[in-house]
């Protein structure tokens, strides 16, 4: 589907089938206005705009002034990211949660970080993207110091300008969130921004972003500071979504097939399940085969006996927390003697 008119028409599912012909072609005539001499780049902005012109569900800001500039809205999406805590506001063990999708064309990467209060990143991903490296563009230990607005315009440099280098920060799992407010000043601070168009209203609106030099757009949510979209940044047209976010419990269960060990005791090695192969996992409940190795801790833990058992595990009572997050809250380890051990796990508390 290589006409940007079909690509906007593939973006409204449900078309109003009561316009009239005359309407219709209107609408067309309009459409062929927006994307006449526009790179491809711009067809996520535009695809809002399909949706104004053809099933009349949002506004349209190409032909009507803005309510706000796009300094003005990034200040406001950098002053609610402020807002927002941070793993280590839950507990030293909490671990910060970003899932991603890359897209160019037929071509998809699902990437998930899990990101700990040292800045150790756990990266699980799937598929390819032309120019997309799932481990994190920023060394995790140079975002860990980066803690003013010095440190993070040195590591927004390395990119061809500041208000890129800024997007890509926005990008880092474990960006803690007044770290986030610096990013978004940055990118207010830049030229070229220009508001393209605006969904909803209240905190569910979502705002895009056109930077027209670099070929480059975003969509952020004012009201809480999440970057949802980017597209252009990785490489022309690779569109990269935010699909989740969130703050997870030191006892957590993650990974796009699940993960391969869990540590029941808060990391300290005291009680594991290795070794894990799931079935249906994304499902209500999942469950795997694997082997416990747990520390008796008698008399205590350092001097304690370790012992092995095949084991049962099954995670289930899904709940939502953060951006768009839904995480398994329960483990059940069951032994073959009948005993189960069960842990609350999921969203930090």
């Amino acid at each position: 589907m290589s006409n940007p008119l079909d690509k906007l028409r593939a973006a409204n599912p449900v078309p109003d089938t009561a316009l009239d012909d005359a309407s219709l072609t209107r609408s067309e005539d309009t459409l062929a206005k927006i994307t006449k001499g526009r790179p491809t780049w711009t067809i996520a902005a535009a695809s809002v705009a399909v949706l104004a012109l053809i099933g009349g569900a949002f506004p349209l800001l190409n032909h009507s002034e803005p309510v706000a500039s796009a300094a003005e809205i990034l200040t406001q999406a950098g002053e609610a990211a402020a807002t927002q805590p941070d793993a280590v506001d839950k507990g030293v063990t909490a671990k910060e949660y970003m899932k991603r999708v890359d897209t160019l064309g037929d071509a998809t990467a699902i990437t998930e970080y899990a990101v700990d209060a040292g800045g150790a990143v756990e990266v699980s991903s799937q598929g390819e993207v032309p120019g997309f490296d799932p481990q994190p563009s920023i060394n995790p230990e140079d975002l860990v110091v980066a803690t003013d607005r010095a440190g993070l315009e040195k590591l927004a440099d390395s990119a061809p300008n500041r208000a890129l280098g800024a997007l890509e920060l926005l990008l880092q799992p474990g960006l803690s969130s007044e770290q986030q407010k610096i990013a978004y000043d940055m990118l207010a601070d830049a030229e070229g921004n220009e508001v393209g168009t605006v969904e909803g209203e209240g905190e569910d609106q979502l705002v895009t972003v056109i930077r027209d030099s670099d070929r480059v757009s975003f969509s952020v949510l004012p009201a809480t500071g999440q970057l949802v979209r980017v597209v252009g940044l990785v490489g022309p047209d690779v569109e990269t979504t935010i699909d989740a976010t969130a703050i997870l419990d030191c006892v957590s269960v993650t990974g796009l097939e699940g993960p391969d060990r869990i540590s029941l005791a808060c990391a300290d090695n005291n009680y594991l399940v290795n070794e894990l192969n799931w079935q249906r996992w994304g499902a209500d409940s999942a469950e795997a085969e694997g082997v416990a190795i747990e520390n008796d801790c008698d008399p205590n833990c350092a001097e304690g006996k370790f012992s092995e058992d095949r084991v049962k595990v099954v995670v289930d009572k899904r709940v939502a927390c953060g951006y768009h997050a839904e995480v398994y809250s329960r483990v059940r380890v069951q032994y073959p003697d009948g005993r189960e051990e069960e842990q609350q796990i999921g969203c930090a508390p």
